[in-house]
């Protein structure tokens, strides 16, 4: 995001137009509210905080805030806004 290319076609923002789009995309885990039973709280802590720190062992600082929250910013041209809110989501082949 440089407010001068436009993020998806490369043309130069504010040459055929008065106006640029932002685009602001948040990428978050989501996590549905927990119900709390006697059996969670009776649960060993740090057994738990053991659990979680291995499941990060072996995985880069990136890969681990990728699984929790990221953050994109683009410029778009006039034409490319046009098609981003005809089609935000472009149906593909999901990557194998």
């Amino acid at each position: 995001m440089n407010h001068q290319t436009c993020d998806l076609c490369g043309q130069e923002l504010l040459a055929k137009s008065e106006v640029r789009y932002e685009v602001r995309i948040e990428v978050k885990a989501a996590y549905d509210p927990l119900a709390l039973t006697d059996e969670d709280l009776a649960q060993d802590v740090r057994a738990e905080i053991a659990k979680v720190l291995r499941q990060l062992d072996g995985i880069t600082e990136e890969e681990a805030q990728n699984d929790v929250y990221r953050q994109f910013e683009f410029d778009l041209c006039v034409a490319c806004q046009r098609r981003y809110v005809m089609e935000p989501l472009p149906r593909t082949s999901p990557a194998s």
